[in-house]
């Protein structure tokens, strides 16, 4: 069976508008990077886990539960207008120029998502490996209208 090089990214800009910083605001105790982290580090097929941030504090705790902090983001990839697929783009190019590192596969886990399990992570990446496909995405069914959330 091949093994895989596995990078976790995790992104997790400091400035937030709706809710003000957003990826330390605790839950059950613990600021939702963190749940994040824990979820990829009990993923045993992940290799590498780094914390895309623009933000020191983020950084520091992110260091402190086990993820790379391996650079700060730059201010022109950490706007509210700022893709995804830059900040991807901007990691895979740094690890690749200073650690010789390039992945088999890129698992992107938001902070945003703190319930998400270890389980349900590797049921992701063995699905992609099983597939012929480039990319998968997990999906929940929704109990209510969208709008509601915002009431």
């Amino acid at each position: 069976m091949k093994s895989y090089k596995i990078l976790a990214i995790i992104p997790a800009r400091g400035g937030s508008k709706a809710i003000r910083r957003k990826n330390l605001q605790k839950l059950s105790g613990k600021p939702l990077i963190v749940h994040t982290i824990i979820a990829a580090k009990k993923t045993k097929s992940i290799n590498k886990i780094i914390v895309s941030t623009d933000d020191k504090e983020i950084g520091k705790i992110s260091k402190n539960n086990g993820a790379e902090v391996p650079f700060l983001r730059p201010k022109q990839i950490s706007k509210d207008t700022s893709s995804t697929i830059e900040v991807i783009k901007h990691a895979l190019k740094f690890l690749q120029e200073n650690q010789s590192y390039v992945p088999d596969i890129i698992i992107l886990l938001q902070p945003t998502s703190p319930l998400r399990t270890s389980q349900l992570i590797t049921k992701t990446i063995n699905t992609l490996k099983k597939s012929k496909a480039t990319s998968v995405i997990t999906v929940s069914k929704i109990t209510k209208h969208p709008y509601a959330s915002y009431w």
